[in-house]
């Protein structure tokens, strides 16, 4: 029997922390084996991935113009990932796993076995995260709610992006603000009902459409009852300047990368991938990719459900020379060229801010207040502010 390892595993995702405070010295060994995996000369790595992104559906209820799930479409097949299907990916990587993401390209709430999936990998002591639109009509189901806060999900991420309808829908096609709102006021007093449940964190993505409701969003959160609020950085799909210029907020303190001064043209940086050696996604058919980023099936070479399980198709011969090509010739590859990590961030990077709403108004007001200096003051002349308050804390 594979003991418990007494030793502390963190994991930040979404700019939260997460925590465990005894596992299997197996899956301890592999985190930390796997935190930073050595890159050998047939590409294959010691260990096998903690972290995984798995699609419960690609199937999506709204029409977000530059989502290829309701927007412009897929070019492989709509389907729910079966309950079974999941539990033999858990199954296979029990020993490794500590963390999922249940969402990709799809409004994962479409699917009717999702809270059954999450219980069956909590049951594990594997943390799992969840995104939703809020418009899905399972979402509004008291039934089905209270399964999912129930299946010991860690956290929902419930994204609304306006107050106003016509500017949330020009981003969330067919989208309903009331409809997403009245859902979350359900999860928040179901939440309270049963008295237990996951992190309820209301997230908006700033672009420049809605980049001047921030804080009406923030206090519309903070009315609500959600744990937490978050304010993501807009990532457009293509990298040309006009589509960038179209949805890119003006303020540059709200944008994701830095830009060649007057222009929407970001500056391109050199990038040596290792996340295809540490994580992968696992789509609702079962193709296996390098990142969450391939959104279509061009390209695959494995499928967990027919080449044995991830643990089979970690190292295998098609699976390393994907990632040789990753690595030696990235920009034949369509997604790779518009990954994120090809270009300078800004300093605000992923994330504008994420307040926990728990917390008392003056904690929350330290943080945005902290946050500001952060995004706007001198860089060394903040470090040297942090260096005399470490200083003096040591007084006291």
């Amino acid at each position: 029997m594979d003991r418990k390892s007494d030793r502390q595993v963190t994991l930040v995702n979404n700019d939260i922390t997460y925590y465990w405070g005894s596992v299997p010295e197996t899956k301890y060994a592999n985190w930390v084996q796997m935190s930073a995996p050595k890159i050998k000369e047939d590409f294959s790595t010691d260990g096998f991935p903690f972290f995984v992104q798995i699609e419960p559906t690609n199937y999506c209820n709204l029409k977000c113009p530059i989502c290829p799930a309701g927007g412009w479409g897929f070019k492989r097949n709509k389907q729910h990932m079966k309950l079974k299907e999941f539990q033999s990916i858990i199954d296979d990587m029990e020993k490794y796993l500590l963390f999922l993401t249940l969402w990709d390209w799809g409004e994962p709430l479409l699917n009717p076995e999702l809270p059954e999936m999450i219980s069956y990998a909590s049951e594990r002591d594997i943390k799992t995260v969840v995104s939703t639109n809020c418009n899905s009509n399972f979402f509004h189901d008291e039934g089905y709610l209270e399964r999912l806060l129930r299946s010991g999900l860690s956290t929902l991420i419930l994204a609304v992006d306006s107050i106003h309808q016509d500017i949330y829908e020009s981003y969330r096609g067919k989208g309903n603000i009331q409809k997403a709102i009245q859902g979350i006021e359900k999860a928040v007093a179901m939440k309270k009902k049963l008295g237990r449940g996951p992190i309820l964190m209301m997230r908006m993505v700033v672009m420049k459409q809605n980049e001047h409701e921030i804080r009406a969003m923030r206090n519309l959160a903070r009315k609500i009852g959600a744990d937490r609020f978050s304010v993501k950085t807009m990532n457009p799909l293509y990298t040309s300047e006009s589509s960038d210029k179209d949805i890119v907020p003006q303020n540059p303190k709200y944008r994701r990368y830095q830009y060649k001064q007057g222009t929407y043209k970001r500056l391109k940086i050199p990038y040596k991938c290792d996340i295809i050696f540490r994580q992968c996604t696992i789509h609702s058919n079962g193709a296996v990719f390098p990142c969450c980023w391939w959104y279509d099936d061009d390209y695959a070479t494995s499928n967990f459900f027919t080449d044995g399980g991830l643990t089979q198709i970690w190292n295998s011969p098609s699976y390393r020379d994907l990632r040789r090509k990753v690595l030696q010739d990235k920009d034949s590859f369509s997604y790779c060229q518009t990954c994120s990590f090809n270009y300078q961030f800004s300093r605000t990077g992923w994330f504008f801010e994420t307040v926990n709403l728990t917390q008392g108004r003056i904690d929350q007001f330290k943080y945005l207040i902290k946050r500001h200096l952060e995004l706007t003051m001198n860089p060394k002349v903040l470090n040297g502010l942090l260096q005399i308050r470490n200083k003096m804390k040591s007084f006291f």
